[in-house]
């Protein structure tokens, strides 16, 4: 199981043959175009229409692609500092939702002749890790309740899910099985703020990431994170976090604060 030097980020394309091995290191697949059919240990799934992989250390995994394909490819050595929580939560398929899908594009355009240089890397392995943490499956509907889970905390997930999406605070209480004023009053009892609040904060903090790991359109970026248009998004940053989407792309290039 050869381990790679350092973490590396690229695109890839694969034939259809298949294979079947296992690797001495971590590896995240994320879809550009086409579809990579998978196996990962007792798992089986497809990279592609709307969903990634992540292949832990030494687990073995088979895969053949089908048709023209094209794939964001993270290798992460074991030794790098990961969260737990990104490698493992997901049972090695996950949803991509239009906000990671538009990070996976900006990463497949730049590395798209060679694999990215190793500062740009490891900055967008940690956007992705972190974006990955973030997403928590959903309990299907009515489990939640019958095994005594905490609506609020439930709540929480599905916002970082799908905050991407026109949620409202009706969506969530009837997600967690509460009457909207009964959810909105614990919400706030618990967390010293608002649904809404919280939701905006978590569509504020992936625009700025977007915003700050290259060039995606500020249109697409608005629509990735949730917003109706680019003026609401620019409104927004400027009323919550009092800055605008030009000045964090110039932090980015000017190497941060």
């Amino acid at each position: 199981m050869a381990q790679p030097p350092r973490l590396t980020v690229s695109t890839r394309s694969y034939d259809g043959v298949e294979r079947r091995h296992a690797h001495g290191f971590h590896q995240i697949v994320l879809p550009v175009a086409g579809a990579l059919e998978m196996t990962v240990e007792a798992a089986q799934g497809r990279v592609g229409d709307g969903q990634g992989v992540i292949v832990t250390t030494g687990a073995p995994h088979s895969f053949a692609a089908r048709g023209d394909n094209r794939f964001v490819v993270l290798d992460l050595p074991p030794h790098a500092l990961l969260p737990d929580a990104a490698l493992h939560q997901a049972d090695a398929f996950f949803a991509v939702d239009a906000a990671l899908d538009a990070l996976v594009r900006y990463l497949a355009s730049e590395a798209a002749n060679a694999p990215l240089d190793d500062p740009t890397a490891h900055h967008a392995a940690a956007l992705l890790l972190r974006a990955l943490e973030r997403r928590r499956a959903p309990h299907p509907a009515g489990q939640g309740a019958e095994q005594g889970a905490d609506p609020i905390a439930r709540a929480h997930n599905l916002m970082r899910d799908r905050c991407a999406e026109p949620l409202t605070v009706a969506d969530l209480a009837e997600a967690v099985g509460l009457a909207p004023s009964r959810f909105h009053e614990l919400f706030r009892a618990r967390t010293g703020t608002t649904p809404a609040r919280v939701l905006n904060d978590l569509r504020l903090d992936r625009a700025e990431a977007l915003l700050r790991s290259g060039d995606l359109p500020l249109v697409e970026v608005a629509q990735a994170v949730g917003f109706s248009d680019q003026s609401a998004l620019t409104r927004c940053l400027k009323r919550r976090r009092g800055v605008t989407p030009g000045a964090l792309r110039g932090l980015s290039r000017g190497g941060g604060r």
